[in-house]
């Protein structure tokens, strides 16, 4: 039996259709990048909104109450589930889960930056993702060894492969301990919040990389045979 090629692309067309659902997905449009961003390093608290400081840089080696000496980064309290955007442009190079830091992410900048984002409750971005200002990369959380305190992130800075004071990127408040507001919030921002959180799962969230990354190849072998079937048509 001889197939048409017409009919060899109406099959094609409904794999296409089967691997984006059978719809075409909603186009989106990225938050635009101010055209200074990377020049002048378009630097920003992780947290766009009120943050207090739980914990400040401290490269003095002091021992605190936890037992350990210094303190890596800023620990920036607020209810879990507050959304969290990178410090300046650049690209995710790793979304994973490790006992300290929990849920985490980093992120490679322009000028020999890198940030370190720890304690998450959910992340929003994966590996290889290109990222703005305006990026929601994850939200507050106490996952990792933070389990037993109130929900921040732990956030560090590193510039040409050295550890360095994020006070020097962005203003940070002095330390406080817990307020009567704080308490009278609660560890959460909303109980969406709270529910979108117990439902994530990291190796889930890392899994949806993978398959779309399948599907992207999968499509780009049904577009060489559609060129295929054209050239062979003429």
């Amino acid at each position: 039996m001889v197939v048409s090629p017409s009919s060899m692309i109406d099959k094609l067309i409904s794999e296409v259709s089967s691997l984006v659902g059978g719809h075409s997905a909603p186009a989106t449009k990225a938050p635009a990048t101010r055209s200074n961003d990377v020049a002048t390093g378009g630097y920003q608290a992780p947290i766009k909104g009120n943050w207090a400081n739980s914990g400040g840089f401290d490269s003095s080696g002091a021992l605190r109450p936890n037992g350990r000496r210094g303190h890596s980064g800023v620990d920036m309290r607020a209810p879990a589930g507050t959304p969290l955007y990178p410090m300046a442009p650049g690209v995710v190079t790793n979304v994973g889960t490790d006992q300290l830091g929990g849920n985490v992410v980093n992120i490679q900048h322009a000028n020999g930056v890198r940030t370190y984002y720890a304690h998450l409750s959910t992340v929003k971005v994966q590996k290889g993702d290109q990222v703005t200002n305006d990026t929601v990369i994850g939200a507050v959380g106490n996952t990792g060894n933070a389990s037993a305190t109130y929900p921040h992130c732990h956030f560090q800075v590193w510039k040409d492969g050295q550890l360095t004071d994020p006070a020097h990127f962005f203003s940070i408040p002095p330390y406080t301990n817990l307020s009567a507001e704080e308490k009278k919030q609660g560890p959460w921002l909303s109980d969406q919040a709270r529910q979108e959180a117990q439902a994530f799962n990291m190796q889930d969230h890392v899994s949806q990389k993978n398959k779309t990354a399948s599907k992207a190849d999968k499509l780009l072998k049904i577009a060489f045979e559609y060129c295929k079937i054209i050239d062979q048509s003429k």
